[in-house]
């Protein structure tokens, strides 16, 4: 399929942070762009119609997030990242790509790097690893995330806006009576 999303009209925000413009691209397939490019994956975890936030240490609730590791790949930086700073476990069915956040360094526009972001559904929690740079996890309602994300800004309320109508998409809610069938 590749890009979606267009009638989000997705902005540029810049995050202070990393001296970077910040945008997020809507695509069910990485772009060809990325090849060599990718840093970090972010992960919109869900635990029934709520969000799983991390509570990371110096910044506060985020989705859970972190940088690739050399030799890993992006399905094994989710799996650990989601682990790590929440101690949450994802259905192996029910999670996909839903884009990427493209960031620019203000030094260097022409070098910018991808972060795979994902949707997931959260089926337990185990402990958070004693090593984690999180200090626990929230679960929040949709309509509370602006109150509690560490920082709120026009790109991430568009990007929850729409990883909440993919989602809804991707995942309807209920089971399949197939799965039961003899």
């Amino acid at each position: 399929m590749g890009s979606l999303g267009a009638e989000f009209g997705f902005p540029t925000v810049y995050w202070p942070a990393w001296d970077v413009d910040a945008t997020f691209e809507a695509c069910d397939i990485l772009p060809p762009a990325s090849e060599g490019k990718l840093l970090a994956v972010l992960v919109h975890c869900f635990f029934g119609d709520n969000v799983v936030l991390a509570d990371i240490r110096g910044r506060g609730p985020t989705v859970p997030s972190g940088r690739i590791e050399p030799g890993e790949t992006v399905d094994e930086a989710m799996e650990r990242e989601v682990y790590e700073e929440t101690g949450a476990r994802m259905h192996p069915d029910r999670r996909r790509l839903v884009g990427v956040t493209i960031m620019r360094p203000r030094k260097m526009p022409e070098a910018p790097t991808y972060s795979p972001v994902f949707i997931a559904e959260v089926t337990t929690f185990d402990p958070i690893p004693d090593d984690s740079e999180s200090s626990g996890f929230l679960i929040v309602a949709p309509e509370e995330l602006a109150d509690t994300y560490y920082s709120w800004d026009p790109l991430l309320e568009a990007e929850f806006e729409y990883v909440l109508e993919r989602r809804a998409a991707l995942f309807p809610a209920g089971i399949s009576l197939s799965n039961f069938a003899s």
